[in-house]
């Protein structure tokens, strides 16, 4: 396996891409909004019923490694877990992984962890095929 995307990923109907970009001191890499398709396989489908706000790490290239990934997206974490924000917000931290000849070892230290948990992000592995 190899990692080719890590992702901040939020959910809402009741915030715009400012307030959600102030909320986490980044701006969006990928944004849909209401009512956009967020899927090609169903772009009618409920998720056009809200926003989708998506901050992805920057690391280029593949790797196996989840440390470069995390600690580009860590001050987001971070700011996500110590700053009230009023409302419903639904997010996850996404790990997208390719099937390749190597193994992939899932290592997250214990203040990513922390930080994770308190921002009270859901963990997200996705894994696909090199094909």
């Amino acid at each position: 396996m190899s990692i080719f995307r890590v992702s901040i990923n939020i959910a809402t109907a009741t915030r715009t891409l400012e307030e959600l970009d102030e909320f986490t001191g980044a701006h969006a890499t990928r944004w849909s909004g209401i009512g956009e398709p967020v899927h090609e396989f169903d772009p009618a489908g409920p998720a056009r019923e809200i926003s989708q706000w998506h901050l992805d790490s920057g690391v280029e290239g593949d790797t196996t490694l989840l440390e470069p990934h995390l600690a580009m997206i860590r001050p987001v974490l971070e700011r996500m877990a110590y700053v009230p924000f009023e409302g419903v917000l639904y997010s996850s931290l996404s790990i997208s992984l390719t099937a390749r000849e190597h193994g992939f070892v899932f290592d997250l230290e214990p203040l990513d962890a922390a930080l994770i948990a308190r921002a009270g992000l859901r963990l997200r592995v996705d894994a696909y095929t090199a094909e």
